[in-house]
């Protein structure tokens, strides 16, 4: 396992002074990279292999959101490898006490950075530093999300160097930053969040968002423009 200390900033809140989704995702994603570039199989190791784990899935579950200058543990660890796809546990809990406030489950894809395919052959190195625990004891939503049959088009939205990442592609956090910008009525409630990221987005591309409600539950589609779905993502 691996963690890392973390003070609630101003600049990570959201309207009702709670840490923001895109926020907790930040948080989750820089942690893995910590434990990477700390194991020296970090951002230069990549490069040099032209490899990256890149982002299949999110699960993500909020008991609790952190508040302004709550002092949080954030922790990951690999829990499952197979083929060219690793899977991956978090939580953020409050440090003093101990009390879970928010979990998650991801999965990631091995790919070779010049190919733009699956790469097959993960170095040991990064077995060694990755090591395999136990999942954590918690249940999870995996397979495809279901997209409600009716759903809002929304203007769309071109990509800026400003959603970019060292990968040249749209950072994790800024893709779910976009899907949470077309919804009207914001994430503060949300307390289960789930995403899919199908294809990856560069400079200049341009998203085609799609907005659906049913049952409660509200879905985003940010398309392609031929109408493939670049990611998907659920709120609850």
């Amino acid at each position: 396992m691996y963690s890392f200390s973390e003070r609630i900033r101003y600049s990570e809140l959201d309207e009702n002074r709670n840490l923001s989704l895109v926020s907790i995702i930040n948080f989750m994603q820089d942690c893995c990279i910590y434990e990477a570039e700390d194991g020296g199989v970090g951002i230069d190791w990549l490069k040099e292999h032209h490899t990256a784990w890149m982002l299949t899935s999110w699960h993500v579950k909020i008991l609790r959101r952190p508040v302004f200058c709550e002092h949080v543990k954030i922790t990951t660890w690999a829990c499952g490898f197979r083929h060219f796809l690793g899977q991956r546990n978090f939580t953020i809990e409050n440090e003093e006490t101990g009390e879970l406030l928010i979990y998650a489950f991801s999965e990631w894809a091995y790919v070779n950075t010049e190919s733009q395919k699956p790469e097959r052959n993960i170095p040991e190195k990064e077995f060694e530093v990755y090591g395999i625990a136990e999942p954590l004891d918690k249940e999870f939503e995996k397979g495809r999300i279901t997209v409600p049959d009716m759903m809002e088009a929304r203007p769309p939205i071109t990509v800026t160097e400003l959603q970019l990442d060292t990968n040249h592609h749209v950072n994790n956090a800024q893709y779910v930053a976009l899907a949470c910008s077309v919804l009207k009525e914001g994430t503060a409630h949300f307390t289960d969040f789930r995403c899919e990221v199908r294809a990856q987005s560069v400079l200049g591309d341009v998203l085609f968002p799609y907005v659906g409600v049913e049952d409660g539950v509200t879905t985003v589609v940010l398309n392609d423009e031929d109408g493939k779905p670049k990611l998907t993502a659920r709120f609850k």
